[in-house]
Parts: structure tokens; sequence; C-alpha cells
């Protein structure tokens, strides 16, 4: 019995020992992966796990330590969830890569942190379901898209206060048969009937039957809200004489459409989306900005 408690006692102090031995080894490891394998270079090629932050982009309202985005790199080419964030800290976007490219799904968010848009990209078109959202959570739009990366299906379009606002049927991108819209009562509003080529022919305007809903005030004022106390008027199609103050900013056409949703420099949109409708007020589609170029198309 001794000896048995002998060699109790000297097991329990090895077993000590080593979970000493692991929990600093443990901690040395940490230590080696927060300060030496983040931010790495090998042959002038990135990889492991980079933490973009304020003082190696030419970014308006990001601090020199701000994080602007992190995730991994392979090879100089990005993998993995990437996560972006706004200038206060808030999770911009979390978008899933494969080699260089935006791959799966991805979620956008609003600077208050309630989710704008999911979905799939497959190489550089979007797949499957797309949904969009207000700032407060309200559902905005939801579309289909095909392998091709054209809508496929029902497209809807919401009023701030659910009401569905605009549906119409899509044929390999194509708008078919007819549109419905809708008063914010859920009246009918206008019939679009559209031919082969997909072009469309208004019924005009119809009256309202039931009482009239007002929107919510607050999405109401949101809409109409100009950029730090300038006006949107003649913004569209990039008229001149509207000066846009340097930082994060949304702005909106006459029909209180958004207009550009993004960072902006000099008076510019340089990091963003630019929404471009066509002559009956439909959204055609979402021009793409990074660094202050144009890099392609977006969801329309």
């Amino acid at each position: 019995m001794r000896l048995y408690n002998k060699y109790l006692q000297s097991f329990l102090v090895t077993l000590l020992m080593l979970i000493c031995f692991i929990e600093i080894n443990a901690n040395d490891i940490q230590d080696q992966i927060s300060n030496d394998t983040i931010n790495q270079t090998v042959e002038n090629r990135k990889i492991g796990y980079w933490i973009i932050v304020g003082n190696m982009r030419n970014l308006p309202d990001y601090n020199p330590t701000d994080t602007i985005e992190e995730g991994f790199f392979n090879n100089n080419r990005k993998v993995g969830i990437w996560k972006k964030y706004y200038p206060n800290g808030l999770l911009k976007s979390e978008i899933n890569y494969i080699n260089g490219r935006a791959s799966g799904a991805f979620t956008t968010y609003h600077p208050n942190g309630i989710i704008e848009e999911n979905g799939n990209w497959k190489g550089r078109v979007y797949t499957g379901t797309f949904e969009r959202y207000y700032e407060d959570g309200t559902l905005a739009q939801k579309k289909t898209f095909n392998e091709k990366g054209k809508t496929e299906g029902v497209v809807e379009y919401y009023h701030t206060n659910g009401q569905i606002e605009l549906s119409f049927t899509t044929d390999n991108g194509k708008e078919a048969g007819k549109a419905s819209r809708f008063w914010p009562n859920g009246d009918l509003k206008e019939t679009i009937v559209f031919d082969e080529k997909g072009e469309g022919i208004s019924s005009g305007e119809i009256s309202r039957i039931n009482p009239e809903i007002k929107l919510d005030d607050i999405n109401d004022k949101a809409k109409e809200i100009s950029v730090q106390g300038e006006t949107n008027k003649g913004a569209d199609k990039g008229a001149k004489g509207v000066k846009i103050i340097d930082g994060y900013h949304k702005t909106y056409n006459d029909n209180k459409d958004i207009l550009m949703d993004g960072e902006f420099k000099s008076g510019k949109l340089f990091d963003g989306k630019h929404y471009i409708y066509d002559e009956n007020g439909l959204l055609e589609k979402i021009e793409i900005y990074n660094n202050g170029k144009y890099v392609g198309n977006g969801v329309f």
C-alpha cells in the first residue's frame, strides 16, 4: 500500500509538472502568434494572418491603429473569411475568398450593425438567394440568381413598412410578363407590362382605394437627410455642384432612392456602391468602386 501511494504521489507530481510545461509553452505559442506570425511576407508575398490598419491605407476617418480589415493570405491572395470594419469598429462585411476571389456566402452590414445584404458569389457573379435590408432590419429586396449571375424568377422590392412595393418576374435577367407596383398601404399603384425585349409600358398611376399609410417618419427623414448639410439635388449621374466631405456617407436622388453608399474622398466615391436607375425608376445596376476606381458591377 505504501509502495502504491509512493508511485501515485510520484505520478501526480510528474503530471503537475507536465501541465505547467504545457501551459508555459501555450503562452509562448500565443505570444508568437500575436507578435511574430501576423502580417508576414515571404519573398515579398503576404502569407498567414493579416490585420490591415489605418496607417497602411489612405482612407478617411480611420485612425492609424484602427482595423480596416483582417483575414488570411496565401501566396499574396486572400483565402477564407475576411472581415472589414467601419471606422467606428463595427463589422462592415464578412466575405469568403478562394484563391483571391470572393466566392461563397457573404454578409454586409449597415454602419449601425444591422445586416445590409446576404448572398452568394461564384467567381465574379451572384448565385442563389439574395436579400437586402433597410437599416432597421426590414426586408428591402429579395431575388434569386442563376449560375450565370442573372436574376431568375420572382423579384420583390419592399417599402420601409414591410409592404411589397414592386413585384415582377425575370427570365435569365430579363423582365418578363408584368410588374405590379403597390402603395405603402398595399393598394395597387401601377402595372407595367414587359415586351419581348424586356421593355416596360406602364398603365399609369392608380389612385389608392384604402386610407393612405404614411411610412415611418424616421425612415422618411433618413432618406431625406442630406450629406453633412449639403443637398443631394442634382447629384444623380455625376452632376457638378454637389460637394461631399471626406468620410462615410449615403446620398439619395430626387426620388429618395439610394444613390451612393460608401467612403468618399475629395468629393468623389472612393470605396463603395453607385446605384443606377432606369427611366422607370427601377434599379438597373450597381457600380462598385474600390480605391477610387470602378472595378465592376454588383447586384442589380
